[in-house]
């Protein structure tokens, strides 16, 4: 009792000072927006995903067709269009580039965070609305989403203000909170499809399900039903008016349906895909994640038994799924910053330092569990620039360990709860600066295709073909191109032709190839020369050079 007469009565202190409390509201926000923004541009598109929905965005604005997405100038029904309308007015009001195309996941990443914050106020107080803002927003894959060109980071705002408005529109009778709930469902759904009810509805029936909660009452349920139809239908009828079936076919049947039944784009997973990957994704607070879990089953309120719904729901069903990625279990990361939002906070009220000693001394075995985690998966699915960036990345590691010691050591010797937070913060903040002022340029060299496509730009004449055999990267040859065309050379079912029908044509063509493809292909009795060398990659052409 007296320990949560405390924390009240410091909550109570903190919303009485409003001139501190927004001071800091202030600088936590634009420490975290920091973290999203500071060189966002840097650093060419990320095969495959970045130059294709850079490709989409330009290709949207060239042809000025702003219903039915296009790749390559053919129908592309794989997602629907929100995150693309926002890409190209970025694109319109700063140019074709990668800061343009990634500005709106920085700005909903930050979005992301004020959600968590007002949702975790609404539910603990001021501290614990900081603390879980704090939690979430300095995670690892929060960080890596809000800086790249994916729909992830706008989709889980989204789904964000779904899962946990409609909650309180539950619990409260409050029908401000289910009007924002039914929008923002409606938005998810434009931004990446009705997983985004799918999942909030689910984590509700199972939490009144759990609870025996009735729900019927004070709110129009029916009046959001056809709110949510015509805001997130409209698109998908007039889509279907324009294209038909086959708009239906792939969009239901191959990219929803097909995602969850069988892999996509050949990527798989084992059904436990998901616990590592959140253990890395939540770094470094998930190493208050075991006592937030513990501290939300063992007051079991309603609350907390919603935030762990809300948690295990999407974390089975993503599991089950056949497609696996690393960003779809961003979306339980909300719930999960939350309850370590409120033991944090709850614990810097009292300073109670006991109350976290668990959480403190498992943070070294969670930077051991991430460091081997990050190892295991460089050499396997990457090894050559992982050794080559070795360097660095041990001075990183030197960066990240110490200061994780030290927040560690300075919160018991000082005897301050709030040390362990800030420092962590801290923590990632120099952990971002390195990546993106020491390591980002020297995967560049690594990433030739934007260097390599002004190459291919400035030999190309109209009527020539281009193509990529060998190395990877073709999403972004196509982009930085300007949608010239590519063509995938190579013998697999996925290439668009072999060598032999690609370098054979009448007219010119221009390939980028790989060194060792050269005597491959000059062994098959392809006449070939070559245009330019790069490091990693060379152009080539069936036609002798002249003079450009």
């Amino acid at each position: 009792m007296r320990e949560s007469w405390q924390v009240h009565a410091v909550q109570r202190g903190l919303e009485r000072s409003s001139r501190g409390a927004g001071l800091l509201r202030f600088g936590l926000f634009a420490f975290l927006a920091s973290l999203y923004f500071v060189r966002l541009g840097a650093g060419s598109l990320w095969d495959n995903s970045e130059p294709t929905y850079g490709e989409i965005v330009k290709e949207l604005l060239r042809t000025g067709d702003w219903l039915t997405l296009h790749f390559d100038y053919k129908p592309w029904f794989i997602h629907p269009p929100l995150w693309f309308w926002t890409a190209a007015l970025s694109v319109k009001a700063f140019g074709l580039n990668e800061f343009a195309l990634r500005l709106p996941s920085a700005i909903f990443g930050v979005l992301s965070c004020l959600a968590v914050y007002l949702a975790a106020r609404r539910l603990y107080g001021e501290l614990a609305g900081l603390a879980s803002a704090l939690a979430f927003g300095t995670s690892l894959e929060v960080i890596v989403l809000s800086r790249l060109a994916y729909l992830d980071s706008m989709l889980l705002f989204f789904t964000t203000v779904t899962s946990l408005w409609i909650y309180f529109a539950v619990r409260d009778g409050d029908r401000r909170a289910f009007w924002k709930a039914v929008v923002a469902a409606a938005l998810g759904t434009l931004t990446k499809g009705p997983i985004a009810l799918v999942l909030p509805v689910l984590v509700l029936l199972v939490f009144l399900a759990w609870t025996r909660r009735p729900f019927w009452r004070g709110l129009p349920w029916i009046g959001g039903t056809l709110v949510y139809v015509v805001l997130a239908g409209a698109w998908f009828a007039a889509e279907w008016s324009v294209n038909g079936d086959i708009f239906v076919h792939s969009y239901f049947g191959g990219s929803n349906v097909g995602r969850f039944l069988s892999p996509f784009e050949n990527q798989p997973g084992p059904f436990w895909y998901y616990l590592p990957v959140t253990a890395i994704g939540f770094f470094p607070f998930v190493a208050f994640l075991p006592e937030g879990v513990k501290t939300a089953w063992q007051r079991w309120t309603e609350d907390e038994r919603y935030l762990l719904v809300a948690a295990v729901v999407p974390l089975f069903f993503f599991s089950v799924a056949q497609t696996k990625l690393p960003n779809y279990i961003v979306i339980i990361f909300p719930s999960l910053a939350i309850m370590v939002g409120r033991v944090l906070g709850d614990a810097m009220a009292t300073n109670d330092l006991a109350a976290l000693r668990g959480a403190l001394i498992f943070l070294p075995v969670s930077l051991v569990l991430v460091t081997t985690g990050v190892v295991i998966y460089g050499q396997s699915q990457h090894a050559g620039p992982f050794h080559a960036l070795a360097p660095s990345l041990a001075v990183l590691g030197w960066l990240v360990v110490p200061t994780a010691i030290a927040t560690l050591v300075l919160t018991y010797a000082a005897r301050r709860v709030w040390i362990a937070p800030v420092g962590l913060a801290l923590m990632m903040a120099g952990f971002i600066t390195a990546i993106v002022y020491a390591i980002l340029p020297q995967i560049e060299t690594f990433k030739p295709m934007k260097s390599m496509a002004a190459v291919v730009r400035s030999y190309y004449r109209p009527g020539d073909k281009i193509g990529i055999m060998g190395p990877p990267g073709g999403f972004s040859l196509r982009f930085y191109t300007e949608s010239h065309g590519v063509t995938s050379v190579g013998y697999s079912k996925d290439a668009d032709q072999t060598p032999q029908a690609f370098f054979r044509q009448p007219v010119r063509v221009l390939c980028v190839v790989s060194p060792s493809d050269i005597d491959v292909l000059r062994r098959q009795g392809i006449s070939i020369w070559v245009l330019e060398r790069a490091p990693r990659v060379v152009l080539v052409t069936n036609r002798p050079p002249q003079t450009r």
